[in-house]
């Protein structure tokens, strides 16, 4: 028995498999889904009457910004890539994801990011701002207290979290796909999860630098978001250019099970599905340039206001196809309504309903009525809840019996339904008249007339709420004695519906192939045409099983180091925000040198553990991966990540040009960063990149000597460039730049200590293959880590190339 618990145990804390993961993301997200509706109920319930005590202004606009980050954050997102990370290889014909390890940890840079952002609540107050975290009342004059700070620390590790996600899905998807799965014969859920994926490689950089320079502010007590240079401007820009696109990124992977699962209830095909798909790349796209709508009050002018009034529009046009798409696939259609069904259809009304108010907005003249009161609370929730929370609770419907291998109880599900989509109505409906009610307001006099509505409200809260009661119940009960499910309970034609229910730890004893004709072969099988649950469904190539789709002792999938590596960040993180703030002088900064030892030490620690660990990750050949034939798994990963890191350099860069653009006077070039400093580190990073070249050529020719030779110059060229800087940094800091020069000083430390960190990081990949080329690799035909390396330390070397005229030279 004992030994059981500890194999279970380290199959839950150790796995890297990627259903084990999928399951632990829609536990952890349903966790902090129950934490964001209980600070939602005592918020309306502070709310359902005039001049309520229940909470005072402070901890109410606590529970408002936490409730908020939560849903955003750590809710609808991770409930996606749950169902994304346990489904998507299985509907690809994969047997995992292409970097097992590195999906464990995202999945614990998610949790301990989670921990840490409720951990704020304990350390004098959480955030109290809002969300969006809107500049200048980030400061220490408004907000003093470090919870706000945990709160940025907190979404510096979800972001890296989604950072190391959106890697690996790419890598798979583009990679991993059976033999003749071509792009265009997905289902809408993956291509929903690819196009979401591109998003948040384009729009979490942004967000993580803007995170950073927050930060830091708070942290060092720099100047960024506290200068007038700088300030509400910076920060709208920065965070809304990722803030609309987020509002899809969590709303595109609930359309994808609503594409999957309407089709397989209403027994007809996507209308339109190649039609569908092009109007979420449209979306995707237009949600780039829609994020000025957030700031017409600020002044930006008639033309640029007319330009996002513009795209507000044409956003919601792709949206309109979708819908269309929908209801022509349910036009004459013999609709089974399971509770999947339902949901999803549920989801669809409100989304709609959603949209509309959403159009109001685009407009000037409404936006400045509307947008500081109900209406837009209203009309966020009817997107965010109805269509995404709606349309991802039917999704978890139809795979629980996959996951499983049990059914639920139908019935109770529908009660479900029906007092989850009556409560939500009687929630947000009554908001959209509450027109002139301000947001983010702790109670009112009952002069006002909004206590009916308030009070409609809250009953409507605790009616959705308390039917989430019956969601967990139901799925507890049926996990325990449900009746059997079978492979197939839906005859549903997408791939993992061949699987057995649950499937087994390596999904498919044959890798599936795909025919022109849209036939599924499963070894010497006969064909399965695509189309064929019109009929029976997709036939089981094996037999259908409960509970033994792993092995307790299952162990060539564990690794201890992923959750090692994320808890050695979170008490790094903890130790950096938890000491004694630097503002209002940035050289006063005391941070918690115990924990951050302790990260630092456990951080090495993992480092070393996870290179030395023999993980092999099995890659199977004759896979469909156009149109990167050529590119292996880790080199396209690597030019993804660094795709996302031209990003956030842009954006920091970005920022230094708005602050210096705006600031009426900025130093000459030489008055306070020295030319031949800027210039001797230039030539030292340069010759570096060429050392790491010959390091390649080295290894490419078979030169055991010259290897070692060159690798050594690339980390003590690395040594000196750091060196050099710190140098440079002492003498500014001991100077008292910040009281001369405070912003051109905060947007040089940061810039450049953003780089120096890339740089350290880069080190540490050189003593890593510097040790290994001792020992005689990388010279017998494998290389390719060299060309990776090679790959990362030229990119810092660029970017050192656009700072160097920036900060020393203009």
């Amino acid at each position: 028995m004992a030994e059981r618990l500890v194999a279970t145990a380290k199959r839950w804390l150790y796995t890297t498999n990627h259903k084990d993961i999928g399951i632990l993301y829609i536990i952890t997200s349903l966790f902090f889904f129950v934490a964001a509706g209980l600070l939602a109920l005592t918020m309306r319930s502070q709310l359902s009457v005039p001049n309520n005590t229940v909470l005072n202004d402070e901890i109410f606009n606590q529970f408002v910004t936490v409730h908020g980050l939560l849903m955003i954050f750590w809710v609808l997102s991770p409930f996606a890539f749950g169902f994304a990370n346990y489904i998507i290889p299985l509907q690809i014909g994969a047997r995992d994801l292409a970097f097992p390890r590195l999906n464990a940890m995202s999945y614990w840079f998610y949790l301990f990011s989670g921990v840490m952002i409720i951990l704020s609540f304990f350390f004098g107050a959480a955030p109290d701002l809002g969300w969006t975290f809107y500049s200048p009342q980030t400061s220490f004059e408004f907000a003093p207290t470090i919870g706000l700070t945990l709160g940025a620390g907190a979404l510096i590790l979800i972001v890296v979290s989604i950072t190391m996600s959106s890697v690996n899905f790419l890598v798979t998807m583009f990679k991993m796909r059976a033999p003749g799965l071509k792009l265009s014969r997905m289902s809408l859920f993956p291509w929903s999860i690819l196009i979401t994926i591109f998003m948040m490689l384009y729009a979490f950089p942004s967000f993580l630098a803007a995170v950073l320079l927050l930060y830091v502010d708070r942290a060092f007590g720099t100047f960024y978001f506290s200068s007038i240079q700088g300030g509400s401007l910076l920060w709208d820009n920065v965070f809304w250019f990722f803030g609309h696109p987020e509002v899809y990124i969590v709303l595109f992977p609930a359309l994808g099970i609503i594409g999957d699962v309407i089709p397989t209830f209403a027994r007809r095909p996507l209308y339109g599905s190649k039609y569908v798909i092009g109007a979420l790349v449209a979306a995707a796209v237009i949600s780039f340039i829609v994020w000025g709508h957030h700031m017409f009050l600020t002044g930006y002018g008639v033309i640029t206001d007319k330009l996002y009034t513009v795209t507000t529009v044409a956003v919601s046009l792709p949206f309109d196809v979708i819908v269309i798409s929908l209801i022509e696939t349910l036009a004459m259609a013999k609709l089974r309504l399971k509770a999947a069904a339902l949901f999803t259809l549920g989801a669809v009304a409100l989304f709609i309903i959603g949209g509309i108010t959403g159009v109001y907005l685009a407009s000037v003249a409404l936006d400045y009525a509307l947008r500081g009161t109900y209406f837009v609370v209203a009309h966020f929730h009817y997107i965010m809840v109805g269509g995404s929370i709606m349309g991802l609770i039917g999704g978890l419907y139809y795979w629980f019996p996959k996951i499983t291998g049990r059914m639920y109880n139908e019935s109770m599900a529908r009660i479900h339904f029906v007092f989850s989509f009556i409560g939500f109505n009687i929630l947000y409906f009554p908001m959209f008249l509450l027109l002139d009610m301000p947001r983010r307001i702790a109670t009112y006099t009952p002069d006002t007339g909004w206590g009916l509505l308030n009070l409609s409200a809250t009953v409507g809260g605790f009616i959705f709420g308390g039917a989430q009661l019956l969601l967990f119940y139901n799925l507890y009960r049926s996990l325990r004695s449900g009746p059997p499910s079978g492979p197939n309970p839906w005859n549903g034609w997408t791939l993992e519906w061949a699987l057995p229910s649950p499937p087994p730890a390596h999904d498919f004893d044959t890798i599936p192939t795909f025919s022109d004709d849209g036939t599924i072969h499963f070894g010497s099988s006969i064909g399965l045409p695509n189309g064929s649950p019109h009929g029976d469904g997709i036939t089981k190539p094996n037999s259908s099983s409960i509970g033994h789709g792993y092995s307790a002792l299952h162990a060539e999938g564990l690794s201890p180091w992923p959750i090692l590596m994320a808890f050695a960040a979170f008490i790094f993180f903890l130790g950096l925000t938890i000491g004694k703030p630097a503002n209002p002088q940035p050289v006063s900064y005391q941070p918690f040198w115990p924990l951050i030892a302790d990260g630092v030490i456990l951080g090495l620690i993992s480092l070393f553990g996870y290179s030395r660990e023999r993980f092999t990750v099995h890659e199977d050949s004759h896979v469909e991966s156009w149109p990167f034939r050529q590119v292996p798994n880790m080199k396209l990963g690597i030019w993804t990540f660094l795709g996302a890191e031209v990003i956030f350099f842009g954006v920091l860069i970005g920022a230094y040009f708005f602050v210096r653009t705006s600031a009426p006077t900025w130093p000459t070039p030489g008055t306070v960063f020295e030319i031949r400093n800027g210039f001797a580190m230039t030539l030292v990073l340069l010759t570096s990149s060429l050392t790491a070249i010959m390091a390649l050529a080295s290894g490419r020719a078979g030169n055991r000597n010259g290897l070692i030779v060159s690798l050594a110059g690339t980390l003590a060229l690395g040594v000196a460039f750091l060196y050099i800087k710190a140098g440079e940094w002492f003498t500014l800091g001991s100077g008292g730049v910040f009281n001369s020069y405070p912003l051109p000083a905060t947007s040089y430390f940061i810039t450049t200590g953003t780089h120096g960190v890339h740089v350290f990081a880069g080190m540490c990949m050189a003593v890593y293959l510097l040790a290994n080329a001792i020992k005689g690799k990388y010279v017998n035909g494998d290389h390719v880590t060299l060309e990776h390396f090679g790959l990362y330390w030229h990119f810092v070397d660029i970017v050192w190339v656009f700072l160097f005229p920036l900060f020393y030279l203009i």
